[in-house]
């Protein structure tokens, strides 16, 4: 945990004005989920809410829609066709495609898995051109994907922790320099925003770079990676652009993080008590 006041955010939201409505803050899918890793993608969701999207909904597995819809009444579900494992089946994509045109952001692979239907999932997803966030095993579908670069159509941020980031640019984690070039590389020749996660988070669009400084080692939990998740497709949703929600997104979710830490102790730190101290991050970071 921080002993000093948390840095200024990198940017700041505009405060609400009274005669808004839930559709001026975004409609975000967030889409992942398998039997068993319900609660990875519903996280993300419950996430977005809590940064302020106007309209949440996940997408998952048929079989996973009443233990996803469970975690927060807030949230509307859709389900897609899936496998009798409870993964993605390959129709699953033309059906996310079908649903894709309501909404304004995306964030995808949380406990979705690696199958044939989640990786034709992700390739759907760089194609698409919507604005999104890739985590988790969305990111280690690119390593199935070749000239994944190549496909990519819109604004995108990447949101790999090191291990990750290995299996995508070959460095080891062992190595935060060198993964940190080849964040501003990969960045640079794909058009995709990467968020390196760990100690003081890495953001660069190729040209630009913030490493935050928010967060402590209570953050180190399963769960906080979907919660960040949510938090950036949530401000891509509202209108930031990839950079600016990825670098305020890092902020966001590290001070939530240190919200908790004060309030529990870094040991008692859980994906769901980030989740709940996002809200006055976000006041924070308001204007």
């Amino acid at each position: 945990m921080n002993d000093s006041p948390s840095p200024a955010p990198p940017s700041q939201l505009a405060r609400r004005q009274p005669e808004s409505h839930k559709g001026d803050y975004g409609r975000v899918l967030l889409v992942g989920g398998s039997r068993g890793m319900a609660g990875a993608i519903s996280l993300s969701a419950i996430s977005a809410l809590k940064v302020g999207s106007g309209l949440v909904t996940l997408a998952v597995p048929d079989r996973c829609l009443e233990t996803a819809a469970a975690f927060n009444p807030c949230l509307m579900t859709h389900p897609l066709s899936d496998t009798p494992a409870g993964t993605f089946a390959e129709p699953a994509t033309e059906e996310l495609e079908a649903l894709a045109r309501k909404f304004d952001a995306f964030g995808v692979g949380p406990g979705m898995g690696t199958g044939p239907g989640a990786i034709r999932l992700t390739r759907w997803a760089l194609e698409s051109g919507r604005p999104m966030v890739l985590d988790a095993d969305a990111l280690n579908a690119l390593a199935e994907i070749r000239a994944w670069r190549s496909l990519l159509r819109g604004p995108a941020v990447l949101t790999p922790h090191p291990g990750e980031w290995q299996r995508i640019c070959g460095e080891s984690p062992k190595d935060r320099a060198a993964q940190r070039r080849a964040a501003v590389e990969v960045a640079a020749a794909s058009g995709a925003v990467v968020l390196l996660k760990g100690a003081q988070t890495f953001v660069t669009d190729g040209s630009r770079e913030y490493t935050n400084a928010t967060g402590n080692p209570g953050m180190a939990s399963g769960g906080a990676g979907d919660v960040l998740t949510g938090v950036v497709a949530s401000l891509l949703g509202q209108g930031l652009s990839p950079f600016e929600a990825a670098s305020l997104g890092a902020w966001i979710h590290g001070t939530a993080g240190d919200l908790a830490a004060e309030e529990l102790g870094m040991a008692g730190v859980t994906a769901v008590d980030i989740a709940a101290a996002l809200p006055a991050a976000v006041e924070l970071a308001t204007e």
